[in-house]
């Protein structure tokens, strides 16, 4: 009998352990390296009724350092993405006059500083590819980090695995004239390059805005 109350008690002990162990859900993050920060993406941009002002958006850069330990991200499909969303992005805002793009121009640029990666464009071409574009202010920026990971999810005897994808970006606001600039940053994770570098754009105009005169 003593040993049958024992043998029950162990049962009892197992069974608890079974059925903690199967409500219990952990996650784990391995994203490679870490950004400085981290800023979520806001749903919208508050409203603007002030005068516009002509604005010329350059491609962006890619850190050396993103490139070479991910080198796919050097397709043109991805730093055209990128110019892309962060156009529409600042259209969106109400704040700005997009100036009409020179084709050559943002080509020239965009191999000088995408595909080679070069990082952000400097300043002074910056400025002057502004004043030959007619725009009193340029917007341009640098991709200066990116990482890959996964998160894992475990419930019960079942883990389920999610790939993640951390991108941080940099934008400066810069003025032709005066040479002032307003820099803005800001990162955010997804399951895909596409979806993260969005909401990191987002980010990164949304930390820009605040700074600027209304």
């Amino acid at each position: 009998m003593r040993n049958s109350g024992k043998i029950a008690a162990a049962l009892a002990a197992l069974l608890a352990c079974a059925f903690l162990f199967s409500c219990a859900s952990t996650s784990a993050v391995d994203d490679g390296p870490k950004l400085a920060a981290q800023t979520a993406a806001p749903v919208a941009f508050p409203p603007f009724t002030g005068e516009k002002t002509p604005l010329a958006v350059l491609p962006m850069g890619l850190s050396k350092i993103a490139a070479e330990r991910y080198p796919q991200l050097l397709q043109r499909s991805v730093g055209m993405g990128v110019h892309n969303v962060l156009t529409e992005t600042l259209y969106e805002t109400g704040r700005f006059r997009l100036v009409e793009a020179d084709e050559s121009v943002i080509e020239k640029v965009f191999k000088q500083q995408w595909l080679s990666a070069s990082g952000a464009v400097d300043e002074s071409t910056a400025v002057q590819l502004g004043k030959v574009l007619g725009a009193k202010k340029v917007i341009y920026g640098e991709v200066y980090d990116y990482s890959e990971g996964k998160t894992e999810k475990t419930t019960g005897l079942s883990t389920r695995t999610t790939p993640r994808i951390r991108v941080g970006i940099q934008v400066r606001l810069t003025d032709v004239e005066t040479l002032e600039y307003v820099p803005g940053s800001g990162t955010a994770t997804g399951t895909d390059w596409s979806e993260a570098s969005q909401g990191a754009i987002r980010a990164a105009v949304a930390n820009l805005l605040p700074k600027l005169p209304n």
